[in-house]
């Protein structure tokens, strides 16, 4: 029998919580909450319009993703009057990262918020890729200023600790390559795509230390999947022996 999806207009009649839900995450109540359940539509659950249309949230996180690097990177160009374009972009990048913003989304609570055909747990990104959707639904319903407001007080001031990640080091392949080339080791990093059902998967790396494996990862990119190994590799206690062994 073939899965009957519900429409949008319909998921938001039957739940009005919704509405207050939505109000006390945004701070107001929204013009259109039509296009937050959009934003919470992971495409696994794609709807289908009537005109044949599919609607989930992938159109709203590319727009989120835009919006939310442009406001951090107007807050930091205030917060380090003095320092340099390439450390502002590290940190911008810090801060946007996939862990970092998965994390942001778990404390704000939108994985009660997420409809998905799949298990969330085996989908890492879903989260941080819904913070992203949720951002550029307020873009659209409030407008640029409304979502500042938005990113500045859920985000930065309530949830972000920036002189803590401006300290924080987590370019783990550069550690690692940093590490290799000054103890003059031979550092391989060995990448694969991956043929799999699951999509939240698509990459695998491997690490050789004088062609000995001592790290591996994957993720949904290259260099996800690269710092992952990078970063099971720094943790063995036992580096600088392989090293030399």
């Amino acid at each position: 029998m073939k899965r009957q999806i519900p429409s949008i207009r319909y998921l938001i009649f039957k739940d009005h919580s919704f509405y207050k839900k939505l109000k006390e995450l945004l701070g107001y109540y929204p013009r259109n909450p039509e296009i937050f359940h959009v934003a919470f539509t992971h495409k696994s659950a794609t709807l289908k319009q009537g005109n044949g249309k599919s609607i989930n949230n992938e159109r709203l996180e590319y727009l989120g993703d835009a919006i939310l690097d442009a406001v951090i990177a107007e807050y930091l160009y205030h917060y380090y009057p003095s320092q340099k374009e390439g450390f502002l972009t590290k940190l911008r990048a810090r801060i946007v990262s996939r862990d970092q913003l998965n994390q942001l989304a778990m404390e704000l609570g939108l994985d009660d918020y997420i409809v998905s055909y799949v298990h969330t747990r085996d989908i890492k990104n879903i989260y941080g890729n819904a913070l992203e959707a949720l951002i550029g639904a307020i873009f659209i319903d409030g407008g640029y200023k409304r979502t500042k407001k938005f990113i500045l007080k859920q985000i930065i001031d309530k949830r972000l600790d920036i002189n803590n990640i401006e300290n924080e080091n987590t370019d783990f392949k550069s550690q690692i390559i940093e590490w290799a080339q000054k103890n003059k080791q031979k550092l391989t990093f060995l990448n694969e795509e991956l043929e799999s059902d699951n999509p939240g998967q698509s990459f695998a790396a491997q690490i050789l230390l004088n062609n000995r494996p001592v790290g591996e990862g994957e993720g949904t990119s290259k260099k996800e999947a690269q710092q992952k190994a990078a970063k099971q590799a720094l943790k063995k206690k036992d580096l600088m022996q392989l090293g030399h062994s």
